[in-house]
């Protein structure tokens, strides 16, 4: 599979400091007071719910021409080891280096977010003369905070946020042992079916309208004849006022995600590059109904990602709406060249299931976004399907008895509840995934499977 990740792309060529990014240059990985301020930055941004710490650049954000020979140290045994000495709860960091368009590498380490608890250090960093720790205090509790900085809780109203994603994430287990022990699944309302069949056939259309228009596009093959459009409304037992700052959630929702999915170029991830950078647009072409936020990545020469991106349109709704339309991956230039078949030939059945993870995730942290969500729905098309056949981004990978679809075109639906969204996650990404997969003669995709591969998911 392509190991190219083109959200971490993002972070190298448009760097952008934020609460969930810090950015620092090359340093000294084994000199101890440099090992207790990366424990504080690796606690903060766990703490805030995940994010990244890039090394290579200047405070400017400009490359650090400080380049050592070397950066091998850069890996995860160096950043597990701080973790342990450091922290508890210890958690895992996940490193990637990664080029830029003049193929300097710069390590990125992903950071994701705590448990049920915080995590509070356990050590401090060494002492300077006065007996002080430099980098890191003992016994405290680090966030991230406007700056950006990583510093400790100092006032009563920082405990907040934090407060509030420990109550979250302990609400995920408990809603989880509520549904083993009830039966609760539903049926979408004739309503709600109608919502989000209206939802996903407007941001179609506007889609189709945009492609109409895009000059600098260029794929192998008909993208409005071979594309999937993932979608998902998210309905409520009471009135519930819309989301605000949505650009911002969307940045916190990816990094809640890649604690569970990761696909290398993530669902409804606001990408920094001023040409696709998500804007608001009203939601109807009469300009009324929501503003929504729209990103179009279809017609844009984004040079750094060239022959490795792949086309999509997505739109949000600030009241828990959602729909991405995509191109196959295995269509893309890089992955016939690499693979040696032609597109439109083939489909991954790993990135079938994976990619229906991904938009069961995101429904799902979005979802806690809304005191009162009761029920998720989800819309799925698969278009492009005819005389396609299984195969995998992986060649040693064989589907002997999988066939040539006769079928182009396969819509999936579901609906479940809150509970049932946490209980019972493999076996919905199952009934989203499997009628697509049987076009091909294949019924391997059972919640019993999906739950066996998940943790394939979070590696690339």
């Amino acid at each position: 599979m392509d190991k190219v990740k083109g959200n971490l792309r993002d972070l190298i060529e448009f760097p952008m400091e934020t609460l969930e990014n810090e950015y620092k240059g090359w340093v000294d990985l084994d000199d101890k007071v440099t090992q207790a301020k990366i424990a504080r930055h690796l606690v903060a941004l766990t703490n805030h719910g995940g994010g990244h710490l890039v090394f290579g650049f200047r405070d400017d954000l400009s490359p650090d021409p400080n380049h050592p020979p070397s950066i091998a140290k850069y890996n995860r045994d160096t950043f597990t080891g701080i973790v342990k000495h450091y922290l508890s709860p210890d958690f895992q960091c996940d490193v990637h280096v990664i080029p830029n368009k003049n193929g300097e590498k710069f390590p990125v380490i992903r950071v994701g977010g705590h448990g049920q608890v915080p995590v509070i250090t356990k050590a401090g960093g060494p002492q300077d003369e006065k007996g002080r720790p430099q980098g890191i205090a003992a016994r405290t509790l680090y966030i991230r905070k406007p700056g950006p900085e990583s510093a400790p809780i100092s006032e009563p109203k920082e405990w907040g946020e934090l407060i509030r994603r420990c109550t979250l994430n302990d609400r995920e287990k408990l809603l989880g042992d509520i549904a083993r022990l009830f039966d609760t699944q539903k049926e979408a309302t004739p309503a709600v079916s109608q919502q989000l069949e209206n939802w996903h056939h407007e941001v179609e259309k506007r889609f189709l309208h945009l492609l109409s228009q895009a000059r600098h596009l260029r794929w192998p093959l008909q993208f409005c004849d071979n594309r999937y459009q993932l979608s998902y409304l998210i309905s409520f037992n009471a009135e519930q006022p819309p989301l605000q700052s949505l650009h911002q959630i969307l940045t916190e929702l990816n990094n809640e995600v890649l604690n569970t999915v990761k696909t290398g170029w993530s669902m409804f991830y606001p990408l920094s590059a001023p040409e696709v950078r998500p804007r608001d647009f009203p939601e109807r072409e009469d300009g009324t109904g929501q503003t929504v936020l729209e990103s179009n990545i279809m017609d844009a020469r984004l040079e750094p990602w060239s022959g490795l991106w792949t086309p999509e349109f997505w739109r949000v709704a600030p009241d828990g709406r959602a729909s991405l339309v995509r191109a196959y991956r295995e269509d893309r230039p890089r992955s016939t060249e690499i693979l040696g078949r032609r597109a439109g030939t083939w489909l991954s059945r790993e990135t079938v299931i994976r990619e229906t993870a991904e938009l069961v995730t995101h429904a799902k942290c979005m979802a806690k976004r809304f005191e009162t969500a009761a029920q998720v729905s989800f819309r799925c098309t698969w278009m492009g399907l005819e005389n396609r056949e299984l195969a995998e981004f992986d060649p040693s990978v064989d589907y002997f008895r999988s066939h040539k679809s006769q079928t182009d075109k396969r819509i999936t639906e579901k609906t479940c509840t809150i509970v049932e969204l946490e209980a019972r996650w493999s076996t919905i990404v199952s009934d989203l995934s499997k009628p697509v997969l049987r076009l091909f003669g294949s019924n391997y995709c059972s919640p019993e499977i999906v739950e066996h591969m998940k943790p394939e998911f979070i590696k690339l």
